[in-house]
């Protein structure tokens, strides 16, 4: 038992100090561009490279922690503010785009940190931060999937769906904020959010028509579904 209890004490700690240095690297990242180095990220957390290599794995275990850190503050901010159940499906989709600018917003280098994978070290966490991105698209999906069950729809078609309209946002996002630190938005927030909107619900409505249902973005999906009417 006495054991066991050093060894929780240990895991807590390593969880903290992960904790902590994920902290220090998003506001490195933030102030200094997504090219800064290992050494800035542990000069901001106050420590040196060797301890972050004593609690992350390599690079990769580091960046990747950074793209499930964004993925949780993402899934936090949207989820509080939707409820399949009764919003509109229109509703539904432009508060997530919301949510998801607002956070772009606040934390522009790293986003692009994420999305541009500028070290050489980064190709495979990239996709792998990508991929907690896409855990948030999929989730949505499985969500409207969960209010739609009756239909039995073709979950193949609607994951499909899922991984091209996170594409999508993660390729129109990257052009928004521009390719440099002091690149300026290419349109307005605002603006932004309706275009990416539109688009979102342009993927849903193309898919819908492929699984023949008809969907209108005005009503809640357990009520504004149903199936397409058989060509006379």
């Amino acid at each position: 038992m006495k054991v066991d209890a050093r060894s929780e004490r240990w895991r807590e700690h390593r969880k903290k100090v992960r904790t902590e240095i994920v902290d220090a690297a998003f506001r490195a990242i933030d102030r200094l561009g997504p090219e800064l180095s290992l050494r800035e990220i542990a000069e901001e957390a106050g420590t040196a490279k060797p301890k972050i290599y004593r609690h992350f794995t390599d690079k990769s275990d580091l960046f990747q922690a950074i793209g499930e850190r964004l993925r949780d503050m993402l899934w936090a901010a949207i989820f509080p503010t939707i409820n399949l159940a009764s919003d509109p499906a229109r509703e539904v989709i432009r508060r997530s785009v919301e949510q998801f600018v607002l956070l772009v917003d606040q934390h522009p280098n790293v986003c692009r940190f994420i999305i541009q994978g500028r070290f050489a070290e980064q190709s495979e966490s990239t996709m792998r931060a990508l991929n907690e991105g896409r855990e948030i698209t999929l989730a949505m999906a499985n969500m409207f999937n969960d209010e739609l069950r009756e239909m039995d729809l073709d979950r193949a078609a609607i994951e499909l769906a899922a991984f091209t309209t996170y594409g999508a946002a993660a390729a129109a996002t990257d052009w928004w904020l521009g390719a440099e630190v002091d690149s300026p938005r290419r349109m307005p927030p605002d603006e932004f959010i309706n275009h990416m909107t539109t688009i979102m619900l342009g993927s849903i409505n193309g898919t819908c028509e492929l699984l023949g249902v008809k969907i209108d973005p005005e009503l809640p999906l357990h009520e504004g579904v149903r199936r397409r009417e058989p060509a006379a």
